[in-house]
Order: structure tokens, then sequence, then C-alpha cells
């Protein structure tokens, strides 16, 4: 109900020059060439696939998401290429084994109920030397200052003004948030490795992954993730 409720504003804070480019820094690790299938996990209301239709039209692209409001926003964009899945990520994972070259989440790490039996389950649906795109936001997020880097971005005082007259519904967007963020805390308190380095570093510790780079992304607000799968497997 929370993330129908947020696919409402979603679009706003997709919209934050920071945000975007996160964007750009989630296509350029993908290093995407033509014919790549390309699964987004959690796609929301379709911003990456917006950004991947410009830039990477000659891939495709498998986006899931469960929230139904969402993924009705993101159909409503011609992007003939994305093939959109209503359902839970873990099931649609489930029988997808050696079906994707590259796996990309924007923000969705946080949000899964066992993040660790997932990557797993990601990895494997990858081809031998397959890699893996993430971002997900630090811990102590502080969504003020993606607001503030936006305004200071703005070109011109009518783009200053345009994100003044935003901050109402991007505080609104800022508190269901938090409320999912709660949900979330509420069966994972002690555990926070998901909103650290060193932790997100040992959830793709796993059999079968190579190195993980784990840089500061979105106005230092959160990580982005990359990791390969080995191209041979371990004897």
């Amino acid at each position: 109900m929370l993330w129908n409720l947020y696919a409402a504003c979603f679009d706003l804070v997709a919209g934050l020059a920071p945000y975007q480019d996160m964007l750009d820094e989630v296509v350029t690790a993908l290093d995407l060439r033509p014919g790549m299938r390309v699964l987004d996990a959690g796609c929301g209301t379709g911003a990456l696939e917006a950004r991947l239709a410009q830039r990477h039209p000659e891939v495709e692209v498998v986006a899931v998401d469960a929230s139904p409001a969402m993924l009705a926003r993101a159909r409503r964009h011609p992007w003939s290429a994305t093939r959109f899945v209503d359902g839970d990520i873990d099931d649609f994972l489930a029988n997808q084994k050696g079906q994707f070259d590259r796996v990309v989440s924007v923000n969705l790490l946080w949000a899964l109920a066992e993040p660790r039996r997932t990557i797993e389950h990601m990895a494997d649906c990858l081809v031998p030397g397959g890699r893996m795109v993430h971002t997900t936001p630090r811990w102590r997020f502080r969504f003020d200052v993606i607001v503030a880097r936006h305004l200071r971005r703005a070109r011109g005082v009518r783009a200053f003004l345009r994100g003044l007259v935003l901050l109402p519904a991007l505080a609104v967007a800022g508190v269901i948030n938090l409320a999912l963020v709660l949900r979330v805390l509420a069966t994972a308190w002690r555990d926070r490795s998901r909103w650290r380095a060193d932790g997100l570093a040992r959830l793709f510790s796993q059999p079968g992954l190579g190195p993980v780079t784990i840089r500061p992304t979105y106005a230092g607000q959160g990580f982005l993730v990359v990791c390969d799968k080995q191209a041979t497997p371990l004897i």
C-alpha cells in the first residue's frame, strides 16, 4: 500500500538533479553493448528505463516491480524494448538462471526482506562474466541534502522557483519514504549492514562473484555497488 502511495510522488524525486546524476553513473557502470539483456529489479516508475531507451535502445530490458501503481506509471511511456513484469523479485528470479547479461537495481536493496538471498538469486540469473550494478541509500540518509544540491544546480530564476514550489510535494515523498524505512527496520533493526559500505561488501561476498566496488553516489547519500560474476566456475 505504501509503495502504491509513493508512486504518486516518486517522479518528483526521480526528477531531482542528484537522482539524474545517479542514473548516469548507473548506466556508465553497466557497460552495455548491443544485444545484451538487462534485468531491472524494482524498476519503480521507469526512470532508468527512460535513460536506457535514450542511450542504449539496442539492449533488451526486463523491468520488475511489486507495485502495480509504479508499473502503471512506467507503462505510460513508449519504451518498446522494455518488458514490464508485475510481481515479487524473488519469485521472478526463481526461474531465470543464466538469462541476463546485466542485473541492476536503483535503491531496492534496503527494502528487501532477505537481501543476501536475493543477491544470490540475482547472481544465478547472470550469464558467466555478467555484471550487477546497484545503488542503495546510506545509513542516516539526508533528503534535505538532495534537495539543496538540486536547488544549487537549478539554472535560472524560473528553474529555481519551480524547485521551491515542489518542496511541499517532496516533503510528502520524504515522509512516505521514512515510513517505508521504518517498516524495514521493524524486522531488521539490529542488522544495518545494507546501509553501510562494509556491510554491503559482506552481502556481495558470495561464491562466484568477483571483487566488489563500492563508491558514493546520490550527492554522497548513497552507494554505487558494482560486482561481476566470474567468467568460469570455481573448481
